[in-house]
């Protein structure tokens, strides 16, 4: 991935919504705007049925191809169907109203203990519903950082359904590396955990419930004392308390790499302002990548320009 200082990357973003008109993704567990306190709940087959109305849309766009969603062919089971047929008869087989609707998909397209597969079949789900998960961009360049920094302490914050978890403990060098994972919302936590036992990494993935600076005081006596990796992906404005919790109860030492996603977009100006090299506690750079979540319903729709922020206590 390309690399630029955090000041041009910044001012290239800067067309994008200012932070205080952005949505606050609070841990990952409501990932659209907050409903007026006036309008009533929708009802389960309602939102089946918005659901499906966006299926449709996407539909007979002509945009659910391997193309479209950067899917490539695999010797793996998982692969994206790319007629209209193929597509339509996905719909009818694998719905996505529930966060466990994955699962079933998931077991169907891979072998258990094949994380590869688990990832494949990943991607192929989301390459049908578009929605927030870290994308096979980001993750390349996370375990790109995993394998050459070869962390055995390692620490994620926000793991939604443990994509990028599987990500991170399958690039392990040694065998004795282990991952914390603190999920906020326990209905995504619960098929994350199912998820890391499918890939076969259940003995290396522990995933947690809670806000992440509230429980790490728990990550820290899970993982032994400092961690060499933290990765962090929930909401944005809980980057900067967060990492400052992790900072004050010693999980961040010396050397701790610490990793964050969305930083140009949706954005975390104070936390980029905080590990900025100039202000001395850290060594940063930003790598350059497309926002994951491509909203391609919308006929205005361009990608945003974002980033991952590297980091290194120094």
């Amino acid at each position: 991935p390309r690399s630029r200082s955090m000041a041009s990357l910044a001012r290239a973003g800067s067309d994008s919504r200012p932070l205080d008109r952005v949505v606050r993704h609070c841990y990952k567990s409501n990932e659209r705007p907050r409903r007026s306190p006036r309008r009533k709940k929708k009802s389960s087959s309602r939102r089946e049925d918005l659901l499906f109305t966006r299926r449709q849309a996407l539909f007979s766009l002509g945009i659910l191809s391997s193309q479209s969603f950067g899917v490539t062919d695999s010797k793996a089971r998982a692969s994206t169907s790319t007629s209209s047929n193929d597509a339509a008869e996905f719909y009818a087989k694998w719905r996505y109203a529930d966060p466990r609707d994955i699962l079933p998909f998931i077991r169907d397209r891979s072998e258990r203990g094949d994380p590869s597969g688990v990832l494949l079949a990943f991607d192929e789900f989301f390459s049908h519903y578009p929605t927030y998960h870290l994308g096979r961009e980001k993750a390349e360049i996370l375990t790109g950082i995993v394998r050459n920094t070869k962390p055995e302490r390692c620490v994620e914050i926000g793991t939604f359904l443990g994509y990028s978890a599987i990500h991170t403990a399958s690039n392990f060098v040694s065998p004795e590396a282990r991952l914390v994972c603190v999920e906020f919302e326990p209905r995504h936590a619960e098929v994350a955990r199912e998820c890391v036992e499918w890939a076969g990494l259940s003995s290396q993935v522990e995933v947690l419930v809670g806000e992440g600076g509230k429980r790490v005081m728990d990550v820290k006596a899970m993982v032994g004392g400092s961690a060499d990796l933290i990765f962090l992906d929930h909401c944005k404005p809980c980057y900067l308390p967060d990492l400052i919790a992790m900072e004050e109860a010693g999980l961040v030492a010396k050397g701790t790499v610490v990793v964050a996603d969305n930083v140009v977009y949706p954005g975390a100006p104070d936390y980029l302002r905080h590990v900025d090299t100039l202000a001395g506690a850290y060594k940063t750079e930003l790598l350059e990548a497309k926002f994951e979540y491509d909203q391609v319903w919308r006929e205005d729709w361009e990608t945003p320009k974002d980033a991952m922020s590297y980091s290194v206590r120094v």
